[in-house]
């Protein structure tokens, strides 16, 4: 582990792709530092971000906000639309990206960039980061080739994640679908032989803002990609069966299916998830439980299933 430098000061961090969960969470985290933060939206105009649409010349707004710092955090993320649509999931993963890539590496302007465990085939999860990487999926294609650009960054960083969830930064996510589900007694089919590691949106960005504090990530020698998330390896029915125990509700809501049964487009790792322990040893902890946090989750949990939120 390379020794912690002088606390990097990003006087200005840009966040594309704040009006999502991952963006969300870091762009409200990295806020709290007294940094000057500029979020970006796209799909899901929110009050406080900024119009920025992802293209092939997105020169003029970067060179404009000048960031001393790039966290990309936005992508085509629907599995099955990605599979069923080839060229865009291209386009909006990889072609809309190496601009960026290159506008990082031009100013030498560091980049932290988000990936996912579908760049494995889910025969021997959960992985580690020197795993050799064999994507099933037209969306893990993408994001193993937007790997490589932001890799010829000379300072970047790929954090890879996986089944990330929250509530309160977008409700596109498996815990926040699981929560409305129960709340209105509805019925939640999941896949029953599903297994990954998921990571808490929140943690993710303490984490993640704790370690640029530090200077243990986007410094020289640090690492160049890593693997964050809880421990447990779960499938999606056991998640949403330790959601139900925690607001009390109706477990019997939820049906479990083989991913053979529910037809899905495409192809998904089935034993994915991801092992944290480069992560866990530079944040200088041993374990981070998937049960801890679902219970700092909670609170929001409970006042969505109240309809307060």
């Amino acid at each position: 582990m390379p020794t912690p430098q002088a606390t990097p000061r990003f006087a200005h961090v840009l966040v594309i792709g704040a009006g999502g969960l991952v963006g969300g969470a870091f762009f409200a985290r990295l806020a709290r530092t007294g940094a000057r933060v500029t979020g970006t939206s796209h799909s899901h105009p929110r009050a406080g971000l900024v119009p920025f649409e992802l293209g092939p010349a997105p020169g003029p707004f970067l060179d404009a906000f000048a960031p001393e710092l790039v966290v990309m955090a936005s992508a085509m993320t629907h599995v099955d639309r990605c599979e069923t649509e080839p060229a865009e999931v291209q386009r909006r993963n990889v072609d809309d990206l190496r601009p960026i890539t290159e506008w990082c590496a031009r100013h030498a302007v560091p980049l932290i960039y988000f990936s996912t465990d579908y760049v494995f085939d889910g025969t021997a999860g959960p992985y580690a980061e020197d795993a050799p990487p064999h994507p099933l999926s037209a969306y893990g294609r993408s994001k193993l080739a937007a790997e490589g650009l932001v890799a010829a960054v000379p300072r970047a960083l790929v954090i890879r994640i996986t089944n990330v969830f929250d509530i309160g930064f977008d409700d596109r996510n498996f815990v926040h679908r699981c929560v409305t589900h129960l709340r209105d007694r509805l019925p939640l089919v999941v896949p029953s032989d599903q297994l990954a590691t998921p990571a808490y949106a929140t943690w993710l960005a303490d984490q993640g803002v704790t370690l640029l504090e530090r200077g243990a990530i986007l410094q020289p020698g640090s690492p160049r990609l890593l693997h964050a998330g809880c421990d447990d390896l779960v499938s999606r029915g056991e998640l949403a069966r330790r959601v139900a125990a925690l607001l009390g509700a109706d477990a019997s809501l939820i049906e479990e299916r083989s991913t053979a049964d529910l037809h899905q487009a495409a192809l998904r790792p089935l034993r994915g998830g991801l092992r944290s322990d480069h992560w866990k040893s530079l944040l200088g902890v041993e374990r981070l439980p998937l049960d801890d946090a679902l219970n700092d989750c909670l609170p929001r949990m409970r006042r969505l299933h109240a309809r307060e939120i």
